[in-house]
Protein backbone atom coordinates (compact mmCIF):
# COMPACT_ATOMS: atom_id res chain seq x y z
CA UNK A 1 0.00 0.00 0.00
CA UNK A 2 0.96 3.68 -0.16
CA UNK A 3 2.61 5.93 2.01
CA UNK A 4 -0.61 7.09 3.52
CA UNK A 5 -1.06 9.65 6.26
CA UNK A 6 -4.06 10.15 8.69
CA UNK A 7 -5.84 13.73 7.99
CA UNK A 8 -8.94 14.38 9.67
CA UNK A 9 -12.23 15.84 8.35
CA UNK A 10 -15.16 17.41 9.33
CA UNK A 11 -17.90 16.48 6.73
CA UNK A 12 -21.54 17.17 6.52
CA UNK A 13 -23.77 14.24 7.89
CA UNK A 14 -25.20 14.58 4.04
CA UNK A 15 -21.44 14.07 2.63
CA UNK A 16 -20.51 11.48 4.42
CA UNK A 17 -24.05 9.59 4.45
CA UNK A 18 -23.07 9.89 0.49
CA UNK A 19 -20.27 9.28 0.76
CA UNK A 20 -20.51 5.50 2.73
CA UNK A 21 -23.77 4.89 0.25
CA UNK A 22 -21.52 5.07 -2.25
CA UNK A 23 -18.72 3.03 -0.99
CA UNK A 24 -21.24 0.49 0.09
CA UNK A 25 -22.02 0.25 -3.41
CA UNK A 26 -18.92 0.00 -5.26
CA UNK A 27 -17.38 -2.32 -2.33
CA UNK A 28 -14.96 0.37 -1.79
CA UNK A 29 -13.81 2.18 1.71
CA UNK A 30 -14.78 5.85 2.02
CA UNK A 31 -11.24 6.78 2.26
CA UNK A 32 -10.39 5.10 -1.21
CA UNK A 33 -13.14 7.11 -2.56
CA UNK A 34 -12.31 10.34 -0.85
CA UNK A 35 -8.65 10.15 -1.93
CA UNK A 36 -10.13 9.41 -6.09
CA UNK A 37 -12.15 12.36 -5.49
CA UNK A 38 -9.41 14.27 -4.64
CA UNK A 39 -7.36 13.49 -6.72
CA UNK A 40 -9.51 14.37 -9.49
CA UNK A 41 -9.96 17.54 -8.05
CA UNK A 42 -6.06 18.25 -7.98
CA UNK A 43 -6.17 17.54 -11.33
CA UNK A 44 -9.02 19.43 -12.52
CA UNK A 45 -7.48 22.35 -10.70
CA UNK A 46 -3.89 21.92 -12.43
CA UNK A 47 -5.87 21.51 -15.60
CA UNK A 48 -7.71 24.77 -15.16
CA UNK A 49 -4.44 26.52 -14.16
CA UNK A 50 -2.74 25.43 -17.51
CA UNK A 51 -5.67 26.40 -19.42
CA UNK A 52 -5.25 29.93 -17.84
CA UNK A 53 -1.52 30.37 -18.04
CA UNK A 54 -1.49 29.08 -21.94
CA UNK A 55 -4.51 31.92 -22.54
CA UNK A 56 -2.13 34.70 -21.20
CA UNK A 57 1.18 33.59 -22.55
CA UNK A 58 -1.23 33.54 -26.14
CA UNK A 59 -2.37 37.03 -25.30
CA UNK A 60 0.88 38.00 -24.51
CA UNK A 61 2.38 36.93 -27.66
CA UNK A 62 -0.35 38.86 -29.90
CA UNK A 63 -0.11 41.91 -27.62
CA UNK A 64 4.13 41.36 -28.78
CA UNK A 65 2.96 40.83 -32.48
CA UNK A 66 0.96 44.43 -33.10
CA UNK A 67 3.47 46.11 -31.09
CA UNK A 68 5.90 45.27 -33.49
CA UNK A 69 4.16 45.42 -36.23
CA UNK A 70 2.98 49.34 -35.00
CA UNK A 71 6.86 49.32 -34.80
CA UNK A 72 6.42 50.32 -31.03
CA UNK A 73 3.85 52.95 -31.34
CA UNK A 74 1.38 52.97 -28.27
CA UNK A 75 -2.29 51.43 -28.83
CA UNK A 76 -4.78 53.78 -27.57
CA UNK A 77 -6.90 52.92 -24.84
CA UNK A 78 -10.61 51.80 -26.03
CA UNK A 79 -12.46 53.64 -23.40
CA UNK A 80 -10.72 56.54 -24.60
CA UNK A 81 -11.73 56.37 -28.18
CA UNK A 82 -15.24 55.19 -27.41
CA UNK A 83 -15.35 58.27 -25.44
CA UNK A 84 -13.95 60.69 -27.95
CA UNK A 85 -16.62 59.10 -30.48
CA UNK A 86 -19.16 59.66 -28.20
CA UNK A 87 -18.11 63.13 -27.28
CA UNK A 88 -17.73 64.12 -31.02
CA UNK A 89 -21.19 62.49 -31.73
CA UNK A 90 -23.26 64.80 -28.86
CA UNK A 91 -21.36 67.59 -30.73
CA UNK A 92 -22.59 66.89 -33.81
CA UNK A 93 -26.14 66.48 -32.71
CA UNK A 94 -26.03 69.79 -30.23
CA UNK A 95 -24.69 71.66 -33.92
CA UNK A 96 -21.38 72.30 -32.08
CA UNK A 97 -18.30 72.38 -34.41
CA UNK A 98 -14.95 71.75 -33.47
Amino acid sequence: MQNLQRVNLLLEQRQRDALEKLARQKNRSVSDLVREYITAGLREDNSQQRERRLALEHARAISAEIRKRRKGKPIMDSVEILERIREERVNELLGHRR
